[in-house]
């Protein structure tokens, strides 16, 4: 199987087995989103829509609606924490990188049918695959990784801060080398869990309280030596 390639987008209305919103909460949520927002679209992902939420995980649902910007909508419903966008209409009609998370989502409302040619369009790009990093890139970010370590080792405020930043981006450069799109945190360390055990140890070591710098180090160095074979 293609790793890059996404679940299939769940038709409105469709079970979903293991999903963390029951169809009483999905149709409410619709309801809610053009209530407050007059959104005509509205699109569950992640945890809650693919199923593997915990209690802890935010309704995560994109919206679209004949509104000038793209707006937040972030608050306490039902009981559970709801992180919404709701983006102009126009932006139905793009294909935008960023609205990759969308992908094995769950469509709860479709009034004017714009979510499938959009998912269609955002699973075409997921096959595809981010363009090749080019030798600039790939240096640049050999040297940005060796130097921060190096900021790193001071071990003041700033370099906690600067720790915390580089394990973020090597996380998602990890993906860049491997010709993917980055996925987010949760579906990044399951592929590579997955796909590729000895990169997800490296981060596991890297990641564990209280990881040393030396955990980092190494984690560098691992990553170094996939610069060199790409």
């Amino acid at each position: 199987m293609d790793p890059r390639r996404a679940p299939a987008p769940v038709a409105p209305g469709a079970a979903s087995p293991g999903s963390a919103l029951a169809g009483e909460l999905e149709a409410a949520l619709a309801e809610e989103m053009r209530r407050v927002h007059g959104a005509h679209t509205v699109i569950l992902y992640g945890s809650r829509a693919r199923g593997d939420a915990t209690p802890e995980s935010d309704v995560d649902v994109v919206t679209f609606a004949d509104v000038s910007r793209t707006l937040r909508d972030a608050r306490l419903w039902s009981g559970l924490y709801l992180d919404a966008f709701v983006h102009p209409t126009a932006l139905a009609g793009e294909t935008d990188a960023d609205m990759l998370k969308l992908l094995g989502g769950r469509v709860l409302a479709d009034e004017r049918q714009l979510a499938g040619p959009l998912l269609e369009r955002l699973t075409l790009l997921e096959r595809q695959g981010p363009p090749p990093l080019p030798e600039d890139d790939r240096r640049m970010r050999r040297v940005w990784a060796r130097k921060t370590l190096a900021r790193i080792g001071r071990g003041d405020l700033e370099a906690w801060y600067r720790h915390h930043g580089l394990l973020h981006q090597l996380l998602e450069d990890t993906f860049a080398l491997r010709g993917q799109w980055y996925p987010g945190a949760k579906l990044a360390f399951e592929r590579l869990r997955s796909e590729a055990p000895e990169t997800y140890r490296v981060f596991e070591h890297a990641l564990a309280p209280p990881a040393s710098v030396e955990a980092l180090a190494a984690l560098v160095a691992h990553l170094e030596t996939l610069f060199a074979d790409a």
